[in-house]
C-alpha cells in the first residue's frame, strides 16, 4: 500500500489560491472578424472611429420643420409645400438637409394626398425632437475597455464605432486526460465492470462554455509510463491540463506519483466530498488539475478548480459568488447505515474522529418567496446521486464532522452559486 502520510489536504479556498499563484500563462491575442467574436474577451480598448450619429437625427417618426417658422407662434400652413417648409422625418434617420426641428406625426394632420399639413402642437424649441451629431459618442471617445466579454449588444456598439475586426485574447487550450482501465468510450451499454468516459463529454462542454478550447485525449490505461507520456505531451500543447482520478489511494492509481515525479504537487486532496481526491500540481509551468469521480463530483470540482484558471487566463475576475438564503427543509441523510459509536468501515477514519473539518457538498435549488421576496434554498435530495442536475443553482458545503452543527429548516445559510457561462 502506498504511503500517504505526507499528503497535503487543502480547503477549496486554499486550493484555488495556490493554483492561481503558480500560474504564469503565456497570454496571446488574435484578430478575428467581429461577427465571430461573440463571447470572446477583448484584448484592446474600443475607441470610436466616428461620431454617432454623424448628423442631426430625428428621434421619432415626425415631420421636419424650420424653427424660425414657429418662433412667433403657430404659422399658417395652408400654403406650405413638402420639401420647402416641411418634410417627412423618420426615427433614427438624419434630418432632411436644412430642417432643424421635428413634430411627432401624432400631432400632424395630413391631406389625403400627403401634400399639405396642419399641426396640433408646435415644437418647444429649436432642435426639438432631434438628436445632435455626436450625442451618443464622438470620434476618439473610449467606449469599451479591454477585458470586456463581447456580448451581442456590445458587438453592436463595436460595429457602430467603426470596427469590422477586433483583437481578442486567445482561447486557453485545456487538455483533458481520462485515465483508468475501467473506462470505455461512449458507445452504448458498457461491459460488466466497465465505465463510460462521460467526464470527457462533460469537460468539453464546460470548457467551451467558459471560453476555452478543449482538447480531449484518448483514454490512458493505468500504466505509469503511459500516464507520464500523456501528461508531458499535454503540458507541452495546452495552457491548462486536467487529469481524472488517480488519488494514489486506489490499487491502480498512479497519477499523483507521476505528477510528483515530473512536477510539483501542491495538494493531494481537499476537505470536501464528493471531490475529496482532487489535486493541484504544476509541470513545466503548466497547471495540472486533478479531478475525481463521476460527472456529478467531477462537474462541481471543475467549477471549483478549473473555471478559476480559465478566468485568470482570460483576465476575468473570479466568479465564486455566494448568497444568503433561507433553508426550506432539512438536508436529507446522505448515508444509509445504522448509527454506532464504533468505527464505521465506509467512513474515513480522520473524518469520523473529527481530526479534520470535512464538508459534504450538497446541491441546492434557489427560488424566491412570492410574497416576501425572500431568497429560498431547497436541497435537491440525495437522489441527485451521480447526476449534475441542470436545475441545480448552487452548492452548499454542509459540515460533516463530529461536533459540527448542521443547518435546519428555517436557517439562513450561505451557498456558492454554480459557475456561470462566459
Amino acid at each position: 500500500m502506498r504511503d500517504q502520510s505526507s499528503h497535503v489536504t487543502m480547503t477549496h479556498e486554499q486550493a484555488v489560491q495556490t493554483l492561481l499563484e503558480h500560474c504564469d500563462f503565456d497570454q496571446q491575442t488574435e484578430t478575428i472578424p467581429l461577427i465571430e467574436a461573440y463571447h470572446r474577451v477583448l484584448a484592446e480598448d474600443i475607441v470610436a472611429k466616428q461620431d454617432k450619429p454623424n448628423c442631426l437625427t430625428c428621434l421619432m417618426d415626425s415631420v421636419a420643420v424650420h424653427w424660425d417658422d414657429f418662433e412667433n407662434g403657430m404659422p399658417d400652413t395652408s400654403g406650405w409645400e413638402r420639401g420647402k417648409q416641411w418634410e417627412f422625418a423618420n426615427t433614427g434617420i438624419g434630418m432632411p438637409e436644412g430642417f432643424d426641428s421635428a413634430i411627432v406625426v401624432e400631432n400632424v394632420t395630413f391631406s389625403d394626398d400627403d401634400t399639405h399639413v396642419s399641426f396640433a402642437a408646435a415644437p418647444s424649441a429649436r432642435f426639438a425632437g432631434t438628436k445632435p451629431a455626436g450625442s451618443t459618442f464622438k470620434e476618439g471617445e473610449l467606449l469599451i475597455w479591454s477585458g470586456t466579454v463581447i456580448t451581442p449588444g456590445i458587438a453592436a456598439v463595436i460595429a457602430e464605432a467603426g470596427y469590422t475586426q477586433v483583437s481578442v485574447i486567445r482561447k486557453p487550450r485545456v487538455a483533458f486526460i481520462p485515465t483508468g482501465n475501467e473506462l470505455v468510450p461512449p458507445q452504448g451499454a458498457p461491459a460488466r465492470a466497465k465505465v463510460v468516459d462521460s467526464n470527457s463529454i462533460m469537460l468539453r462542454g464546460k470548457v467551451r462554455e467558459w471560453g476555452g478550447e478543449p482538447i480531449t485525449y484518448d483514454i490512458v490505461p493505468d500504466d505509469p509510463e503511459l500516464i507520464e507520456q500523456a501528461l508531458r505531451r499535454a503540458c507541452e500543447e495546452a495552457d491548462i491540463v486536467v487529469i481524472n482520478a488517480g488519488s494514489s489511494k486506489g490499487s491502480a492509481d498512479f497519477n499523483i506519483e507521476v505528477l510528483e515525479k515530473i512536477g510539483t504537487v501542491f495538494y493531494h486532496e481537499t476537505n470536501h466530498g464528493p471531490g475529496h481526491h482532487s489535486s493541484g500540481a504544476v509541470v513545466d509551468g503548466t497547471p495540472v488539475v486533478g479531478i475525481s469521480g463521476p460527472p456529478r463530483g467531477a462537474g462541481f470540482t471543475s467549477d471549483f478548480y478549473l473555471k478559476p484558471l480559465v478566468n485568470q487566463f482570460l483576465g476575468q475576475q473570479p466568479d465564486d459568488v455566494t448568497v444568503l438564503a433561507k433553508l426550506t427543509e432539512d438536508f436529507p441523510t446522505m448515508w444509509h447505515h445504522a448509527k454506532s459509536d464504533k468505527p464505521v468501515g465506509e467512513k474515513r477514519p480522520s473524518v469520523a474522529r473529527g481530526d479534520e473539518e470535512f464538508y459534504s457538498i450538497r446541491f441546492v435549488h434557489l427560488s424566491q418567496d412570492a410574497e416576501t421576496g425572500e431568497l429560498l434554498v431547497t436541497p435537491v435530495g440525495s437522489k441527485a446521486g451521480e447526476i449534475e442536475l441542470e436545475g441545480t443553482d448552487a452548492y452548499y458545503p454542509c459540515p460533516s464532522f463530529p461536533g459540527a452543527e448542521k443547518p435546519k429548516k428555517g436557517d439562513m445559510i450561505r451557498v456558492i452559486l454554480r459557475a456561470p457561462r462566459l
